[in-house]
Formats: structure tokens, C-alpha cells, sequence
């Protein structure tokens, strides 16, 4: 196994989304460069995780049963974890929430304008 895909190997990433097959296949091209995937749809099944799983990036939903995305990473953020976030959403009228997002230390895609493989390449620049 070459040293990069042995390294990525040990790197969690954590995939946030309440649409099960988006979810499933950004997983999978996560898994396919190498990465270990974590899978979450809610927000309690996020604090979980990050406790116990301890990810390395986050890709993260806005819209979630219960709370929103932002809330989320704000209680993330405030509880310690550090660790990068690319936040995905199909919402117009996004500026507010990208403004959200880069306090918060995230970048923010949306959903419809950006590919599977370009969220990977945006998560791997930032591990």
C-alpha cells in the first residue's frame, strides 16, 4: 500500500446529510481515495460521533431534522473541535451563510453547482 493511501487510511471523515444517497456517495468517494467514513444524518448522531470517532474533516449538511448546520458547528466550535468543515446547501441567497460559515471557519459549496469529486479535493487540501 503506498505511504499516502496507508496515511489516508487513519484519517476519518465525517459525512453530515440527511439524504441518504447523497450521503452514501460521498462516502464512497471518500472510501475510494482511501479515507474512513463516518455517517451521520442528524445532529445528535454528530456529537456522538465526534466523541468517540474523533474525525479529522467534516462535510456538513445546513439543513438537518432538529437543528440546522450552523448551530451545529457553532456548538462544535465551541466545545473545542477545530477540525476543517466544508459545508454543503442547496439555499439562494446564500451570502448570509457564507458569512456564517467563514466565522464559524468553514467553507461553504452548494450543493447543485459543485461536484462529488470537487468536495473531496476541497477536503483533502484542508487535511
Amino acid at each position: 500500500m503506498p505511504i499516502n493511501k496507508f496515511i489516508k487510511h487513519f484519517r476519518k471523515i465525517l459525512i453530515v446529510e440527511d439524504d441518504a444517497i447523497l450521503r452514501s456517495s460521498l462516502a464512497e468517494k471518500f472510501r475510494e481515495k482511501g479515507y474512513k467514513t463516518l455517517e451521520a444524518s442528524a445532529a445528535q448522531e454528530v456529537l456522538l460521533l465526534v466523541g468517540t470517532e474523533k474525525p479529522n474533516a467534516m462535510v456538513l449538511d445546513l439543513i438537518l431534522p432538529v437543528e440546522d448546520g450552523i448551530s451545529l458547528l457553532e456548538e462544535l466550535r465551541n466545545t473545542g473541535h477545530t477540525f476543517p468543515v466544508v459545508i454543503l446547501s442547496n439555499l439562494l441567497g446564500s451570502e448570509d451563510l457564507r458569512a456564517d460559515a467563514k466565522k464559524l471557519d468553514a467553507e461553504f459549496f452548494n450543493k447543485s453547482s459543485t461536484s462529488l469529486d470537487e468536495i473531496v479535493e476541497v477536503v483533502e487540501k484542508k487535511l
